[in-house]
């Protein structure tokens, strides 16, 4: 059956193209996981500076005291030389940002386990439990979400947003470095602070850590059912197609009877709620990272539904749709405005 969401002719599952994108994909983390690991096993156990030492020297011991001293500033070097400048130098071979999109789901973890694994850190177990287990949860639902809107390829596109400025902007070959990379740079390092304080400000599980928890299961269940309607929604009017009928233009039952994006709230109420652990370990900056974030998507949002509202064909009805409909947060329709199909 063709994609629902895209044409996968001429990009067979098993052709050298996707096979070659796929390992690709699979060992683009491996320098950074071999230098973390290099770095934590740089000093004997029992040898390591301590966490507020300012490190010494410029020789190869007083760098790695340095930078294990200071593991954000550390987690914010690996992601610049591992991540900005490994995918922006692959963007360029490949005129395409699309590595991105599967790592969006992959770096999180990856980071959680930089904090969480330092030699220095020092955390309550159960709390890193309470927020790592939905975190892990959160990775594996989006990961597979990812591919099965793709089919299971790696490569074959990238985000529509970067696409569209890569036709109309000449230059943006060199833009995509602090458009992209950059931005997605402050996103993911900013919504992973939280585990920072998990690592290395210890305290007794309260409140607010179950609260966060329950929250980000919540988050967790309404991104996964909005996901999973807007998928058979999606595949449904490619049969819909194939046998000759009409297609449905707009998906307002279910959960987005309620609420327009209610994927994206899902998200942000999963994100909002791992920075309930900076709060529980006294660490109330470290919400500044989900604070851009939601600004960002705010921004996603309504770059999306300006793009929904140039289709001619579904314009009036979304448009109906946006009237009666809350943004983000699930609400009943509001009445006076006119029924969807």
């Amino acid at each position: 059956m063709r994609d629902a969401y895209l044409d996968t002719t001429g990009y067979p599952l098993l052709g050298s193209r996707n096979l070659g994108n796929a390992l690709l994909a699979v060992l683009v983390p491996v320098p950074a996981i071999l230098c973390a690991v290099a770095l934590f096993h740089w000093f004997p156990s029992d040898e390591i500076p301590p966490a507020t030492g300012s490190g010494g020297g410029w020789d190869a011991d007083g760098i790695a005291a340095t930078l294990l001293a200071r593991p954000v500033l550390t987690a914010n070097l690996f992601f610049f030389v591992f991540v900005d400048l490994a995918f922006f130098a692959i963007a360029l071979v490949q005129r395409s940002s699309w590595l991105i999109d599967p790592y969006w789901t992959l770096i999180p973890p990856l980071l959680a386990w930089f904090y969480l694994a330092h030699p220095l850190a020092d955390f309550t177990p159960a709390r890193a439990a309470l927020a790592g287990v939905p975190l892990l949860l959160w990775s594996a639902r989006l990961t597979w979400n990812y591919f099965r809107r793709e089919e299971w390829r790696f490569g074959l596109r990238e985000d529509w947003r970067y696409a569209k400025m890569r036709r109309e902007r000449p230059h943006f070959w060199i833009e995509q470095f602090a458009v992209i990379h950059l931005a997605q740079h402050a996103m993911l390092i900013g919504l992973t602070l939280p585990f920072w304080a998990i690592a290395f400000r210890p305290r007794e599980l309260g409140v607010v850590d179950f609260l966060s928890a329950a929250g980000a299961m919540l988050g967790l269940w309404i991104a996964g059912m909005a996901d999973n309607q807007l998928d058979r929604f999606m595949r449904a009017n490619v049969s819909r197609e194939q046998r000759g009928e009409r297609r449905v233009e707009l998906l307002d039952t279910g959960i987005w009877r309620y609420s327009r994006h209610p994927n994206y709230f899902g998200e942000q109420l999963f994100w909002w709620s791992i920075a309930g652990f900076g709060l529980a370990c006294g660490e109330p900056w470290v919400v500044i990272g989900t604070a851009f974030n939601s600004c960002v998507l705010a921004g996603v949002t309504f770059m999306t539904e300006r793009r929904i509202l140039l289709k001619q064909s579904r314009a009036a009805q979304y448009a109906d749709y946006r009237r009666r409909t809350s943004v983000w947060i699930p609400w009943p329709p509001r009445s006076g405005a006119g029924q969807g199909p």
